[in-house]
Parts: C-alpha cells; structure tokens; sequence
C-alpha cells in the first residue's frame, strides 16, 4: 500500500513563520571625512599582560575596504529572498546624497552583463560611481567641522518609505488572525522595512565626569538632538526598526553614541559597537541580515548594552545626569536660568534657590555595563497536603523532604 501524505501540523505558537514577506533595507552610511580618517589610523590598544591567549589586534579600516564589505552585505540581502530592494544613502559633513537608487528618470550607464546577476550589477556600479562623486567634491574648511547629516538621511529615509507604503488592503480581503503584517501594516502583501545606520562618528572623548560628555555620534548637538528624537517617535509609531552599528571601537577611548543607541531601542533595532579586530561582514551577515520576523526566531538577537536614556541640555550642548526643564516648551538645561533661551519664559526668582538646593541633593544613578539577562522561571514547590507530600507520577523520582527552622518545609526535586 503506497503510503500517504500526512498534512502539516499547525504553525504553534512558539513557531517561527514559514514564509516571510519581501524586505527594504534603507542603509544610511556615514563618510564624514574625519571619521574615517580616524578609522583609517587605528593603533592596537594595550592591554593587561596575562597568561591568557592574545587577541586579534586592532586592524583600521579605510572607507575603500568598508564599501567593499557593504556591497557584499547589500548584494547578501538581494539574494536572501525575490523581491528584496535596498536603498542607500549616503551621510558626510553637512549633507546627505541618495546613492543608489538612482533619482527616477535617470538611465542606467551600465550595459547587461550576461555572466552578471542584474541587480548586483546595477548596485555595485552605482554604487561605487556615486561614492566617487562625492569624494570628489572639495570639502569647505568650515563643513569639516559639522557632524555628519545623518538626521537629515533619516528624513530622506523615512519619506522614502512614506511614499513607497502600500495601500491599505480592505477589510474583506484580509484573513482571521491575519490582519496585520510585521511591519504594522494590514495590508499582508507589504514589504518589512528597516533602516541601518552605519555611524562612523566616535562620541564624546571618555571623561571623568557626566558634563565632560559632548553631545556627537550624529545627534549634531542641540539642534540634532531634537530632530533625531522626533524621527525615532515617527519610527517607532510606524513601526520601523532602526539598526545602528558603530564603527568607532572602544580602543579609541571614545564614549558610544548615546542619541543612536536611544534610537535603536525605542524601536525595537539592534544596538552593536564593533569591536576593531576584524571579522566586519562577519557581523554584519550574523546580526543585520535577518528581517525582523525572524530574529526572535529561528534567530536569536546578541546581547545589547545597557541603554543611556541622558538627554543633552541646549545651552552648552553637554551630556547631563540631572537637567533642568521649561515647563512651556520642555527645553533642558544643566542649570538653572531665570530665563528660558527657546521660548523666553520668565520663571520666579524666588523659586530659583529652591530648585538649586533640590538639584544638590540628587545622586545619578550609576549605569551598568550590559542589560541582565531574564530571569529563568523556577519550578514552583509542590503543595503540601496534611502534613505529607503527595506521591510522584510515574517514572519520577521521589521528592526529597527537608526540616527547616520555623517549621517551614521545603520539598526539592
């Protein structure tokens, strides 16, 4: 008798998903020339004399060599799946170019290879011609020393999927229990879209204390700041996940940048600071590749940093523990002003020696160096019955009863 099919069982629902909807990956990539310069001249960082195995050395990485990595990991993403899409941008100091797509109605330069998958022809072409352009274009003195535009490339990238976003499916073509996609979408045909940053600006120098902090790392000091807070709001309402990946490794004695890694948790991305040995495309294919719908699973997410939820205050631009607030426009301050310098309020003189005596008192409270794991859930006690244990099931062995003081009793398995 010839055997017969047996149907699948049904998707559980600790699953994972069978199949998985098209992906855009919006890659903002940031070429501040002196960023990379930086990066370009990394000297290995010396470490404790122990018995242990030596590390790989800290190796620097030139713009040239990271466009190579990136290629590979973009054309990775066009052929994990049919019908993924990447777009680029490109974030230097001052401004923020789109590099690939190429702007609707501009002809492709670039003849059909046979031997050649389309889609890698066209990024890697375009790709490699705009970043020559924009080397090319001279740099002011004054520009170098502006953070790089990426609030402005995250504007660019989130307009972008504004006017890519489908139309909202109607309600009789969708399916029970299927109303929504991943990417928040009721329409189930939509793709799951996700931005990368790849920050290539250190943050603050490392200092001794909270003020000696800078506002960097993209944020672009207090006018950024507000700016990439309302863009991380828009994401995380839309449901758009923003990685973040920094290049800046912590030999360079630099503090990581606390407004991106705000960024990335607010909306559920992924928060990784590389660590200047090597092994970048590594990285990149474990972490970032997968789509969002299966990095709880089959994949599973590294462990990320303890988040530093500090604002930075708009008068001096610095990192602080404990700010003051205007109750009108909610500006921050590191210290107390008779005067708001946003909105001009004018505050109560004599509740200005209260508020000092208040902040003086006021401990920060010290940040650790990783987020603990959860905790794993314990077997709970058997409940004990006229004084004895009830008997084991079958094929389980006896529970051992302990005495302890104050006639408590514990019973262990």
């Amino acid at each position: 008798m010839a055997p017969t099919h047996q149907p699948s069982s049904s998707k559980g629902p600790g699953s994972w998903p069978q199949t998985s909807p098209p992906s855009l990956l919006i890659a903002v990539v940031d070429l501040h020339p002196l960023s990379w310069s930086l990066l370009s001249s990394l000297s290995p960082s010396p470490g404790p004399e122990t018995g242990e195995k030596d590390k790989a050395p800290v190796s620097p990485i030139t713009v040239t060599e990271f466009a190579t990595i990136l290629m590979v990991f973009l054309n990775a993403h066009l052929a994990s799946r049919w019908g993924n899409e990447v777009v680029v941008y490109g974030a230097s100091a001052g401004k923020a170019v789109l590099l690939y797509p190429p702007p609707e109605g501009e002809t492709e330069a670039s003849r059909p290879n046979p031997n050649f998958y389309r889609p890698f022809q066209l990024l890697d072409s375009r790709f490699e011609e705009r970043l020559k352009e924009l080397a090319e274009v001279p740099v002011a003195t004054e520009q170098l020393n502006e953070p790089p535009s990426l609030v402005s490339a995250l504007t660019k990238a989130l307009c972008y999927i504004n006017r890519r976003k489908p139309a909202e499916a109607p309600v009789s073509a969708l399916t029970a229990g299927e109303s929504a996609g991943p990417s928040g979408n009721s329409n189930p045909e939509a793709p799951e879209t996700r931005i990368l940053v790849l920050n290539a600006t250190p943050g603050g120098a490392e200092g001794t204390g909270a003020s000696e902090s800078k506002a960097s790392g993209g944020a672009g000091g207090q006018k950024g700041y507000v700016g990439l807070m309302n863009l991380v709001f828009a994401a995380q309402k839309i449901k758009i996940p923003i990685d973040v990946l920094t290049l800046p490794p912590e030999s360079t004695r630099t503090a990581p940048p606390i407004f991106l890694q705000q960024a990335a948790h607010l909306t559920n991305g992924i928060y990784w600071r590389w660590n200047g040995r090597g092994g970048l495309l590594q990285y990149l294919h474990s972490i970032y590749l997968p789509p969002p719908s299966l990095r709880h699973q089959p994949f599973t997410l590294p462990p990320q940093d303890a988040v530093d939820f500090r604002a930075v205050c708009f008068c001096h631009n610095n990192v602080v523990d404990v700010g003051f607030v205007c109750s009108v426009c909610l500006s921050i301050y590191c210290e107390v002003r008779p005067i708001c310098l946003m909105c001009k309020t004018r505050y109560n003189i004599r509740n200005l020696k209260t508020i000092k005596e208040m902040a003086a008192g006021v401990t920060p409270i010290p940040l650790p160096s990783a987020i603990p794991p959860p905790r794993q859930n314990q077997k709970k006690a058997r409940p004990v019955t006229n004084g004895t244990a009830p008997a084991p099931a079958v094929g389980e062995a006896a529970p051992v009863v302990k005495a302890e003081p104050e006639d408590v009793i514990v019973i262990d398995d």
